[in-house]
């Protein structure tokens, strides 16, 4: 349905979609170690439904989600414990998340009071006042980041992305876990990544280079869609950060 009468922000394989349910699912899931006593067969039906919502849902703009929902709603063969939006008529499924005991709960529930620092001014583009998007953003982000995964956001200019990386990046504990940033351009090339994230490292043992022993390290890449794009329609720039994603690592171009 959703391949045929949606349109999506960017071009997605059907594998794809079916990768990110399965990454949100696997995030979602309670552990052995965090359930207790086991989770019922309606707590892991609203995950799923949740996953559905932001695996096909996060490539939709608002109209589209719309049509995803009413499909949904209104399709006899499919029959699920959907949120009850009937109380908040500005409200859809897309403002409703799963609690821990695996009830529908308002994505409000979690925006926490905002307050300006009295003594001292924060930079302008680091402000983040917390709304519904970015609550709910910075939840997805930490789903799939916490299983060591990659995360791509997607959007407008100006629509906080760069800010909500920062935002999730800036709570890692530095005894523990490293983050780094860098910027794309039109020219950047793939030597220039590799040597970027060469600095970015210690030697470990032998030939083996990585973040400092007992650490690990996270790299947000902005502006990953500006490298150029060659007359085969590939970005090579970017076939180096897949490599990274996938092998966990890669190998110096020069002799030890």
């Amino acid at each position: 349905f959703a391949e045929q009468n949606l349109v999506f922000k960017m071009d997605m394989l059907e594998a794809f979609i079916i990768r990110q349910c399965c990454d949100l699912l696997e995030g979602l899931i309670p552990t052995k170690d965090d359930k207790d006593g086991g989770i019922s067969p309606k707590h892991y039906e609203h995950l799923y439904i949740f996953t559905i919502m932001w695996s096909i849902g996060a490539f939709l703009e608002l109209d589209d989600r719309a049509k995803l929902e009413e499909f949904l709603r209104k399709n006899d063969e499919i029959n699920l414990d959907l949120p009850d939006t009937t109380s908040n008529a500005d409200a859809t499924i897309f403002d409703y998340y799963v609690d821990e005991k695996g009830q529908w709960q308002h994505w409000e529930t979690r925006v926490e009071h905002y307050d300006y620092p009295s003594d001292h001014t924060p930079e302008y583009a680091s402000i983040l006042v917390p709304n519904v998007d970015n609550v709910r953003t910075t939840f997805l982000i930490n789903t799939i980041s916490k299983q060591e995964k990659a995360v791509l956001l997607i959007g407008e200019q100006g629509t906080a992305k760069t800010v909500m990386i920062n935002g999730y990046m800036g709570r890692y504990n530095p005894e523990l876990h490293m983050s780094k940033s860098l910027n794309f351009s039109s020219a950047t090339t793939p030597l220039m990544f590799q040597r970027t994230l060469e600095s970015y490292v210690d030697k470990r043992m032998g030939s083996t280079y990585g973040p400092p022993a007992g650490k690990k390290m996270s790299v947000f890449i902005d502006d990953i869609n500006m490298p150029v794009i060659n007359e085969w329609g590939d970005q090579v720039a970017n076939e180096i950060v897949r490599q990274l994603m996938e092998n966990k690592g890669f190998y110096n171009l020069e002799k030890p």
